[in-house]
């Protein structure tokens, strides 16, 4: 009752303010015009929606991810989970294809970019009670600190009990969960190590910080039999421009050396930018391939749609972000250039080479010892690789996430590309069963006793020194050998991320 009494004052108000107003100007007030429809509201797509459209366009194997009334995009509370469900479509033997596609915080585009944060090193067992520096990069926190590859490390924070406590099918243990975090999520750790040679132990404290990628992590020429063989340790395609002011010296020396035989490492390279695999397989493949581009390295292929440049109305019409190019129009100049062909760089002219892999050598390390087989003597020795001959056109940003969906297969000059299950080592079966197959991450960089780089030079013929010591030799009392691959586990990126030179996105 109130409401009505208080809404028929108001109108009473209201019109005695209109009489008021017509006896002032003793005419009645022309009426006002027509005011014009407010134009209907722009649609502006969810996430999800955005996501779903751009992943089932580009996606390599598109031809089983729904249309969008049936999957429906918003129906997922989380973006991610979406994403998930997207990836689950494509099955291999009925398991899932597809364990490359993955969302990320920038941090992927920043170490290709070249810049990484964290101590710079990384860790894994050599035996039950023996875990090892594995790597560390060049001028990061822990090389500062003095720490170096094959340092056994005694104790972290304090804490000595860092006996290997995980399992294959149930995952990590406490004790490995403990290592991660205190070597890849800690701002400041304190950690005692013993030098190789066991001559002393030292405690030092890391702090996180940002670094300058150098991605060769070793590099030297051996002497053997009158043989000068040029090894290196390559660990990350960063950005090309990043990347090349530390591959050029290398390459440089060997050929003012007049190195003989190659033997490139690739045993943790997890991939990364396409263009600095160009760059590298143009200084690696014999001068046969010219310099005039006209022998074919590796070609791209893509899915029906883009090929044929059929898109949704999504890609069509919606403009890359800070660009007044369509996303189609992006996919168009993919298509244009998929064929790269060789352009050599420098004189090095050798006609073979043996490659170091394990199950992180992925991608982009897959794809440089792909493209130079059709032209050169090319081995590999180590553990299976991770198997990834597909890649990403570009890390796509969509709301709070970089979207990497696959939508690359890329394949050499004899069309060969099919190694998803990984490639094999050539001299798999001479070390099955044997200690050879995994490696001794008790040696240093370059020494002939470590295990991988003496199968490399063993495929390639070069007679070898005596072993020194023996893996056995330098266990910890009570230790037995871990036979099977990482672990710790594998901390870090895994992939190919295309370039396009003549593109400017």
């Amino acid at each position: 009752m109130t409401t009505l009494l208080n809404r028929a004052t108001l109108i009473a108000i209201l019109f005695s303010i209109a009489l008021v107003a017509c006896r002032k100007n003793d005419k009645p007030a022309p009426p006002e015009p027509p005011k014009p429809e407010p134009p209907a509201p722009v649609a502006i797509p969810s996430v999800n929606d955005s996501m779903y459209f751009l992943f089932k366009d580009q996606y390599l194997w598109n031809d089983v991810i729904p249309d969008s009334a049936t999957f429906k995009p918003n129906s997922y509370a989380k973006t991610e989970d979406m994403f998930d469900a997207l990836t689950r479509f494509k099955k291999q033997n009925g398991k899932n294809m597809d364990k490359y596609s993955f969302l990320d915080d920038g941090t992927v585009a920043e170490e290709i970019g070249g810049i990484s944060g964290g101590f710079g090193m990384n860790v894994s067992y050599n035996e039950l009670n023996d875990l090892r520096v594995v790597s560390v990069y060049p001028g990061s926190p822990a090389y500062q600190q003095g720490i170096r590859r094959a340092w056994r490390i005694i104790a972290i924070n304090g804490d000595a009990n860092l006996t290997y406590d995980g399992d294959q099918v149930k995952g990590p243990g406490t004790t490995i969960a403990r290592i991660v975090k205190a070597i890849y999520q800690s701002e400041q750790t304190s950690l005692t190590l013993q030098k190789p040679d066991g001559s002393s132990d030292t405690t030092v404290t890391v702090n996180a910080a940002k670094f300058e990628i150098n991605p060769v992590l070793y590099s030297n020429i051996l002497n053997l039999s009158g043989r000068k063989v040029g090894y290196f340790v390559f660990n990350q395609f960063i950005d090309l421009t990043k990347a090349q002011p530390y591959i050029d010296p290398v390459f440089d020396n060997f050929i003012a050396k007049g190195i003989t035989d190659l033997i490139v490492d690739l045993r943790y390279n997890g991939g990364g930018s396409a263009e600095t695999t160009e760059y590298l397989a143009n200084l690696i493949a014999p001068v046969s391939v010219g310099t005039n581009g006209q022998n074919l390295m590796y070609k791209e292929h893509f899915n029906a749609q883009m090929t044929n440049h059929q898109y949704s109305n999504y890609l069509r019409t919606r403009l890359i972000p800070g660009y007044t190019n369509s996303w189609s129009d992006l996919f168009d100049l993919w298509v244009a250039y998929a064929s790269t062909y060789f352009s050599k760089k420098k004189t090095l002219n050798l006609a073979n080479i043996a490659f170091i892999g394990t199950g992180q050598t992925a991608s982009a390390s897959e794809l440089l010892i792909n493209v130079l087989r059709p032209y050169m003597g090319v081995k590999l020795v180590g553990d299976t690789t991770y198997g990834k001959p597909v890649g990403f056109v570009t890390g796509m940003h969509i709301g709070k996430f970089d979207m990497y969906a696959i939508s690359i297969w890329a394949k050499n000059k004899d069309n060969y590309g099919d190694y998803f299950d990984g490639m094999i080592p050539d001299d798999a079966a001479a070390v099955a069963g044997k200690d050879e197959r995994f490696e001794d991450l008790s040696k240093e960089w370059g020494s002939t006793d470590e295990v991988y780089l003496r199968r490399a030079l063993n495929v390639l013929g070069i007679p070898q020194p005596a072993l020194l010591r023996s893996r056995m030799a330098i266990a910890g009392p009570g230790s037995s050998k871990l036979m099977f691959r990482n672990s710790i586990p594998d901390m870090h990126f895994k992939g190919m991320v295309g370039t396009r030179k003549k593109s400017r996105y």
